[in-house]
């Protein structure tokens, strides 16, 4: 089983590799392998995305995805 921080290390990789995401709009917090996603991204697109990138990871027990999506952005 991967550690918390390595899992955290494996999902930002993962982020920073999709070109519409800003990895720093993206808060990724991982505890005992249950993975939350929170923030802002411009497009439902980039939000799917964001979700697909981290499923991808092997060793998350769960997810939560609390990205919101769409206009209203300050």
């Amino acid at each position: 089983m991967m550690t918390d921080a390595a899992l955290k290390s494996a999902l930002i990789e993962r982020l920073d590799a999709i070109p519409s995401v800003d990895a720093s709009d993206v808060d990724v917090r991982v505890e005992d392998g249950m993975v939350t996603l929170s923030g802002r991204v411009d497009t439902h697109q980039t939000r799917f995305q964001v979700e697909r990138a981290a499923k991808k990871v092997a060793g998350i027990r769960g997810l939560k995805i609390r990205i919101q999506s769409g206009l209203g952005r300050s």
